[in-house]
């Protein structure tokens, strides 16, 4: 940043007309999304500093066109400050007794800020910046009287050379290219943001009345318990907003897994051991037969490539009381009270395993326990938390590929972090567990047809919260990736 000193030795003239704050604008674009680069709908694009604003369509699209309608004061009315030959004029009113002038560079970088006292009832000539025989391009942004507007400025004192104000290296170019420079440059910015998504402002030049497509990235994406469904997830069942509400969501997006006796939802709702006295907060609890598959539910959207995020809790045996059952360190014995099992069926047949089991780091876990791709791979570490805590399993899923006559051609691939600790990393899933044979975990048989998330019911009390999948189109087979 230049000092005012540094930039009290240059004068500023007009460059053809006003940029951003009061100027007529005719902008048009479209939003994206990074990963999928799917448009945005509802995203807020506004002038920056100003008052127009639009929001993209469904198709992601967006036309700002207009004034940024300046008001006068309510007890004067005054007209906008403008330049001519090195010097701002500013007309004086009641409530308008002093101008501040700030000066930024071409890329928006701040240079120097100085307010100035207006004297005279009328139009007031500044002299913003007495003349050195420098040169400026950039910007000017006046505030006075509670209105502000921007002003692009261009003064060439040298005609055949540029160079900038302070400390900067010079750069020699004719004055005709210092021009077509000014000219091409950045005439306003545009913020333009969604929910979900990373805020992003956008430069525009006087002449680009299509900014074409605009792309917003994601967040850092948090890989635990509480991570927020990222732009573009489908929630499958929250638990944050009462116990009418879960039960409505379960209603409408959830059907008993319809393999072997067919019937209604038997997955409660329950409360949130986190939260007893809470009320608003409640849980998904796990059904009640002691054999796998009967009594699992399914959700009715399907699913391909996806993200997916579960938290879930084991609480052990069932108590009528909704209280934890805690094991000891290692608890995987079936008889004993703190005992739990289920499961999270990516597209109902490749199952990542809900068992209890010890929270000794050190104890590895195998091919058939906590957070293991049953019977395929074991978790490459053992971050598992006791009875009663909540843990997630976030999930990057690309589904098996197959050619036009159903053959497969690629096994599906499954990266995968647990409690934000990454235990899977692309992994080259093959089910072998799956099939309609109950001895085999009841998943879904391999085949092109999508199904949806399955949870799993095995005669203990696991609670689910913060369900949600989010579709993507994953082209290569990499899922070890974050977002």
């Amino acid at each position: 940043m230049q000092s005012k000193t540094l930039f009290s030795a240059i004068s500023v003239s007009l460059l053809c007309g006003t940029a951003a704050l009061g100027q007529t604008y005719n902008l048009k674009g479209r939003v994206l999304d990074k990963v999928g680069m799917k448009p945005v709908a509802g995203a807020i694009v506004e002038i920056n500093g100003g008052s127009l604003k639009a929001t993209t369509d469904s198709a992601g699209r967006f036309t700002l066109q207009g004034a940024t309608g300046l008001s006068g004061l309510p007890d004067a009315a005054f007209a906008a400050p403008y330049f001519r030959d090195g010097i701002l004029f500013v007309e004086a009113g009641k409530s308008v007794r002093s101008a501040k002038v700030e000066l930024f560079g071409l890329a928006g970088e701040a240079i120097s800020t100085a307010e100035y006292p207006l004297t005279d009832a009328g139009w007031n000539r500044l002299q913003v910046l007495p003349r050195q025989g420098r040169d400026f391009f950039g910007f000017a942004r006046i505030t006075a009287g509670g209105e502000s507007w921007v002003k692009r400025v261009l003064h060439l004192d040298a005609p055949s050379a540029l160079q900038w104000a302070g400390d900067a290296a010079p750069a020699t170019v004719s004055s005709k290219s210092a021009r077509a420079m000014a000219k091409a440059a950045a005439a306003g910015s545009l913020d333009v943001s969604a929910d979900r998504l990373v805020k992003k402002s956008v430069r525009f030049a006087s002449d680009n009345a299509d900014l074409g497509d605009i792309v917003l990235d994601y967040p850092p994406r948090k890989l635990d318990v509480g991570a927020p469904p990222i732009y573009g997830a489908v929630t499958l069942f929250d638990g944050s907003k009462g116990k009418a509400a879960a039960q409505a969501e379960l209603k409408a997006k959830w059907k008993d897994w319809p393999r072997f006796s067919p019937s209604e939802i038997m997955f409660k709702i329950a409360k949130d051991p986190q939260f007893p006295d809470d009320t608003n907060k409640v849980t998904l609890q796990s059904c009640c037969n002691t054999q796998w598959g009967y009594d699992d539910i399914q959700a009715l959207s399907v699913h391909g490539d996806a993200q997916i995020h579960v938290e879930f809790n084991g609480m052990g045996e069932y108590d009528a009381t909704e209280k934890t059952n805690a094991g000891d360190a290692i608890d995987e014995n079936p008889v004993k009270p703190g005992y739990y099992n289920s499961g999270v069926y990516l597209q109902s047949r490749y199952e990542v395993q809900i068992r209890a089991f010890s929270q000794d780091k050190n104890v590895l876990p195998g091919s058939h326990d906590q957070a293991a791709l049953v019977d395929d791979y074991s978790a490459s570490a053992n971050v598992n938390r006791p009875n009663g805590q909540w843990q997630a399993y976030d999930i990057t899923f690309r589904t098996a590929r197959y050619d036009g006559a159903g053959k497969k051609l690629e096994n599906a691939r499954v990266s995968m972090w647990w409690n934000g600790v990454q235990v899977h990393n692309n992994r080259d899933a093959k089910a072998p567990a799956t099939g309609i044979d109950p001895s085999k975990h009841s998943g879904e048989e391999l085949n092109p047809t999508l199904y949806g998330l399955k949870l799993q019911s095995e005669g203990r009390d696991v609670r689910f919260r913060n369900i949600w999948i989010k579709d993507l189109s994953i082209q290569d087979a990499q899922t070890n990736f974050g977002y």
